[in-house]
């Protein structure tokens, strides 16, 4: 959080996402090579969803992970 805008982060403690994948998180119909947790299936449209509206709202969405020991993604909004 700073003057002009609102930061989320969301995280969890998961398997992380490799580097490689993380710069095509984003896009349409994206899957990842790690599989859910609970047996969950994927659309691969969630993350890519999300960015659309971020992007929307003025806002900027990103991720940082660590293989092995989870995932982070932030979004910043503008206040206001």
């Amino acid at each position: 959080d700073d003057d002009h805008h609102f930061i989320f982060e969301v995280k969890d403690n998961g398997p992380g996402i490799p580097a490689e994948q993380q710069k095509s998180l984003f896009n349409k119909y994206q899957l990842l090579t790690n599989k859910p947790t609970g047996n969950e299936t994927s659309s691969g449209l969630g993350l890519y969803i999300v960015k659309r509206l971020v992007d929307r709202l003025g806002g900027e969405i990103w991720v940082k992970s660590e293989p092995g020991k989870g995932t982070s993604f932030f979004v910043s909004l503008p206040k206001g």
